[in-house]
């Protein structure tokens, strides 16, 4: 059984850089092209970014201060698959800001039940009824996970140019540990269409995912070792960055959960 804890329940307003269309098209728009954010400005985040630069955006999550992407820089060929840093350029990215009120505590340990990323999802918004944010760690049975392997910054959409922006598409493994952060909403509901406009920043329908009541975005990083507290997790702990399938299957984690009740833009 899934242990949701109440802590509060105020809505918070959360916010977003740039829009996830940016990154579908490739477009890079002339406002962020050379502007820098610093990861320990924010509480965390996840979409498109890099460390780097413009040429290396790639699949990202940051929390603790630190960014971690998907290394997409085809000059970088043979070097690690993840690149780090502390301050990261972007072209779409969703944003839980500094002093945003935790919501809800959810923790779940299973020795002969998993659940999959869908199964979580449905759970938590089924006690909250409103769309909601979700960062911390977790061990899996099985992720099903991709990575872009181009920047998308040449004005095509990268799933109409999948032989050029996805090398294997969807790839699998077993019994790992991750860090995640996801947004997830319900995009049928009438009282959610103004909030749900905004949230289009960051949710879209996924060509590569399975169709749902609930519509989530997903990204992690692979952890070297299990770590419980997400708070403890550094950049020696970390070894890749991708995006995440709900159809992955999950046998324990400890999340925060964040109500949303608005969504602002920040602009440069």
């Amino acid at each position: 059984m899934i242990n949701i804890k109440k802590i509060n329940d105020e809505s918070q307003t959360l916010a977003y850089v740039g829009h996830v269309n940016n990154v579908i098209n490739g477009i890079v728009p002339e406002e962020l092209k050379n502007v820098r954010f610093q990861a320990k400005d924010f509480e965390c985040g996840f979409e498109l970014a890099s460390p780097e630069g413009i040429t290396s955006l790639g699949e990202s999550i940051f929390f603790n201060s630190f960014i971690y992407t998907s290394r997409t820089d085809y000059k970088a060929k043979g070097k690690s698959s993840l690149i780090y840093g502390t301050d990261f350029v972007t072209t779409g990215i969703f944003i839980v800001p500094k002093g945003a009120s935790i919501n809800y505590e959810v923790q779940y340990t299973s020795l002969d039940k998993s659940l999959s990323l869908a199964d979580i999802y449905a759970e938590i918004y089924k006690e909250l009824d409103a769309p909601f944010a979700l960062i911390g760690c977790c061990e899996l049975d099985l992720v099903n996970y991709e990575s872009i392997s181009k920047a998308p910054i040449n004005n095509e959409n990268i799933f109409n140019n999948q032989d050029k922006y996805y090398d294997g598409q969807v790839s699998s493994d077993e019994d790992i540990s991750l860090t995640i952060m996801a947004v997830v909403s319900d995009p049928n509901s009438d009282d959610l269409k103004t909030i749900n406009s905004k949230l289009s920043s960051v949710l879209y329908y996924n060509p590569f995912a399975n169709k749902h009541k609930l519509l989530s975005h997903t990204h992690g990083v692979r952890l070297n070792k299990p770590i419980i507290d997400m708070d403890k997790v550094r950049p020696e702990h970390v070894e890749d960055a991708f995006h995440i399938n709900d159809t992955s299957i999950v046998r324990s984690f400890k999340f925060k959960v964040y109500k949303i009740g608005d969504l602002s833009e920040i602009k440069p």
